[in-house]
């Protein structure tokens, strides 16, 4: 079978085509990958960064997104056939770190996939699950209305590209951190205003909202800003950022049936659209972690494998 895998902590990750298939299981169903994407916690687990946090069975393949279709199903799977069409994430142990989408076939547990959107092609399904489940946690934190201003630090990254989507969906007004080169991407997607990244941001949204904003999501941030805020905002953050008290929220993307489903209606609605600047084959994975962790992202980055 051919992967992308980490074989050890002391070598980069590599591309292979000699690895076994994996053996079904109950509750879990065994897909024919079609395309996958690039999020940061593949960077980390290639580069030995959770060794200290998971116990790792080698080899590990990355990639935690997936869309595809179901070749068999394990005893106690119930609704789901050979030939469908599914997608979802992974997420990075279970409960090792070893099991990943860069790979021709994976296990994927029952209760963390859905019928792929009936609108959406293999590459953008692929794309889209842990990026947009997380940007959906943030949206469904910040309980963003009409009428309401968000600033969204990292705004033409995976998570971003669908947080300014959501939020704009909402009716509320987004202000958007970026580069020059970012400004058609990110009006297409629904920012009303944008602000240099690279300048004073807090500065420059109080030159927009003198009373400040009403939430923020910082995807980016290690330590978020919060004096943009106005009295009672609030924060959420996806790298566990936002610190503790009322209205500050730590996010995760869960990889639950209810939130792939969810997706699916967004994706089939028109809702969100699922960005990808660049595409890579399964062969030329590594260049796909490169290229998110070295250059300037709008939207998402993928891997095909079929």
């Amino acid at each position: 079978m051919r992967a992308f895998t980490l074989d050890r902590f002391d070598s980069p990750p590599a591309f292979r085509d000699d690895l076994a298939e994996p053996t079904l299981g109950d509750g879990r169903l065994l897909v024919r990958v079609h395309a996958s994407s690039v999020n940061p916690v593949d960077g980390f687990i290639g580069a030995g960064a959770l060794k200290e946090m998971a116990e790792h069975e080698f080899p590990v393949i990355l990639g935690r997104d997936y869309a595809g279709v179901v070749e068999r199903v394990g005893s106690g799977v119930v609704g789901y056939a050979p030939g469908d069409e599914v997608f979802g994430f992974l997420v990075h142990a279970d409960p090792v770190v070893h099991a990943g989408t860069w790979a021709e076939l994976t296990l994927v547990p029952h209760d963390s996939v859905a019928a792929k959107p009936r609108s959406v092609d293999f590459e953008h399904a692929g794309a889209a699950p842990l990026a947009a489940i997380t940007a959906m946690a943030a949206n469904d934190a910040l309980a963003l209305q009409a009428g309401e201003t968000v600033l969204v630090v990292g705004a033409s990254g995976g998570v971003g590209s669908f947080l300014v989507q959501l939020a704009a969906a909402a009716g509320a007004s987004v202000i958007a951190t970026a580069l020059p080169e970012d400004e058609e991407y990110l009006r297409a997607l629904g920012a009303g205003e944008l602000v240099d990244r690279n300048a004073d941001v807090s500065a420059a949204v109080r030159a927009l909202r003198a009373d400040g904003v009403d939430a923020v999501m910082d995807a980016v941030t290690s330590t978020p800003d919060t004096s943009v805020l106005r009295e009672g905002g609030r924060l959420a953050s996806p790298v566990g950022a936002a610190g503790e008290g009322p209205e500050r929220f730590n996010v995760m993307g869960v990889s639950s049936v209810e939130n792939i489903r969810r997706l699916a209606e967004l994706l089939d609605a028109g809702t969100i659209r699922v960005p990808i600047q660049r595409s890579y084959p399964l062969e030329r994975a590594g260049e796909a972690l490169e290229s998110l962790q070295a250059e300037h992202t709008q939207g998402k980055v993928g891997v095909t494998v079929v």
